[in-house]
């Protein structure tokens, strides 16, 4: 799964520039500014990230529920909970600092490598994003890998 998604992501990256070069060439000067390439490389490692954060998660979910259909079901409602409760989260994070380190914080890796000053409100550093999201992401693939072994299937 992991070689399957840098593959993706490389392919994705190269098919942007080539569409770039040859239907754009020259009205955008990307080339020629050197931050435009650190952010936009940084941004496409936090998507990436934050991919595996959520496959992490749709694996743990998955093998938690023993009907597939329930499982999808959870993850889909899951997946549009998350933006609905990040806002009032960020509010809670204000007034009880240990809740930065909740995974939906961590799924602002992202953004906050786009919005630096976001790290006002997530409370988190970019270094602590990524070392967190390691984390949950090992934590997820191991808790799915347990409940995956003693499944019947």
């Amino acid at each position: 799964m992991l070689t399957y998604s840098l593959i993706l992501y490389v392919v994705t990256l190269g098919l942007t520039l080539l569409l770039k070069v040859s239907l754009l060439n020259d009205k955008f000067m990307v080339f020629a500014h050197p931050s435009f390439w650190k952010q936009w490389l940084a941004a496409t490692a936090g998507d990436f990230m934050n991919t595996w954060l959520l496959l992490s998660l749709v694996l743990l979910v998955a093998t938690g529920f023993k009907r597939s259909g329930t499982a999808v079901a959870v993850g889909i409602v899951g997946y549009f909970l998350l933006s609905l409760v990040n806002v009032p989260m960020i509010a809670l994070i204000k007034k009880y600092a240990w809740l930065k380190w909740n995974p939906i914080n961590t799924f602002n890796y992202a953004s906050q490598l786009r919005v630096a000053s976001l790290s006002h409100v997530t409370k988190l550093s970019n270094m602590q994003f990524f070392w967190g999201n390691l984390v949950y992401i090992g934590l997820f693939l191991a808790l799915g890998w347990l409940l995956f072994r003693r499944r019947e299937v």
